[in-house]
């Protein structure tokens, strides 16, 4: 059924079609910008977390209006959608999505969404409430915010309103995949669903939690230890900067070395290293002069290699877990030999 063959249908709360189309048409560019404006906050925050967007958000986060016909359908004519004012009720006309990994993930979205004082929130939809709720039931899973300007605000020159609402929805990857697969094709379906069909779908979700929850444990514990715990790489990064004024490439070969000297890992490391490389003043100007040599002097690790060949040199030797020769102008620089003692 084509909603164009009803324009002038009245709505419950008197707004015709013709009348509902324009104020959209009038409105599309605030919702727009409103939409365009969560998502660069969001993703600024993200940022200002430490976090990689290439690599945190699995698909890239944008936002998107609701397609007239869609919104007309569903305002006017959509089953079980007795709407007393459509226009206002329907608070999906603009969305934002973002994709993540683990369900830990979606959690630093929501904490960034509920303490921002740019919007008011809410949380009309949030599995974790829904398992309570309902704990032998498995659905379609996603947390949804609906996000409202806390005070009116002008974005790329156009004003946004208090009562402009936009639906952000909050993802696993499992989630979204099952969500692209089966909620759109139930949810729009012209024709009955039959039994069948939702029992395969609720066993996909049961399947999908499961591995969420699987995905989320292995995320933890490769990510427990003294060295994620303390921020140690990017405290050592911090320390190479302070000393060189340049930025450090951080590579994997620091988490084969810091992994290696774990035990040596604790809250007083970092004070350690400072207080050596204060009393060695030459090698920050070392580094700065052998920067483009080697790789080894463009990462911070190599702070912590001339702190073991003055202070911890018999373990570094025994167990250092890379080429020996890597050591050698370090021990150069220094004036200590890489031979055993």
């Amino acid at each position: 059924m084509d909603p164009s063959d009803y324009q002038g249908q009245d709505s419950e709360a008197g707004m015709t079609e013709v009348e509902f189309q324009t104020k959209w048409s009038q409105e599309k560019p605030v919702y727009d910008s409103w939409g365009r404006f969560i998502v660069q906050q969001i993703c600024a925050s993200l940022e200002g977390k430490g976090k990689d967007l290439s690599t945190f958000l699995k698909l890239p986060a944008k936002h998107r209006l609701k397609d007239e016909k869609s919104l007309i359908d569903k305002a006017f004519y959509r089953a079980g959608k007795n709407y007393a004012d459509p226009y206002n009720d329907i608070e999906d006309k603009v969305g934002a999505r973002f994709v993540v990994l683990v369900l830990d993930d979606i959690e630093l979205i929501c904490d960034i969404i509920r303490s921002s004082d740019l919007w008011s929130f809410d949380a009309c939809k949030h599995f974790n409430e829904d398992k309570e709720k309902s704990p032998l039931l498995f659905t379609y899973q996603s947390v949804h915010f609906v996000l409202r300007p806390k005070k009116a605000i002008t974005f790329d020159g156009i004003e946004i309103p208090t009562d402009i609402p936009c639906e952000v929805q909050i993802r696993t990857l499992l989630q979204h995949a099952h969500a692209e697969l089966t909620h759109d094709a139930i949810y729009k379906a012209k024709t009955a669903i039959k039994p069948k069909v939702h029992r395969t779908v609720a066993k996909s979700m049961a399947l999908i939690e499961t591995t969420d929850a699987f995905f989320t444990e292995v995320t933890q514990q490769l990510n427990q230890g003294p060295i994620d715990e303390l921020g140690i790489i990017s405290k050592l990064d911090g320390l190479y900067f302070s000393f060189t004024g340049i930025k450090a490439e951080t590579q994997k070969s620091i988490l084969t070395i810091l992994d290696e000297f774990e035990d040596l890992v604790d809250d007083e490391l970092i004070g350690k290293i400072e207080e050596f490389v204060k009393k060695n003043a030459a090698i920050p100007e070392i580094i700065k002069s052998k920067y483009k040599e080697s790789a080894v002097y463009k990462q911070s690790s190599v702070l912590l290699i001339y702190w073991m060949l003055k202070r911890k040199k018999r373990k570094l030797l025994d167990n250092w877990p890379l080429d020996r020769k890597m050591l050698i102008p370090l021990a150069n620089d220094l004036g200590v030999s890489t031979l055993e003692d």
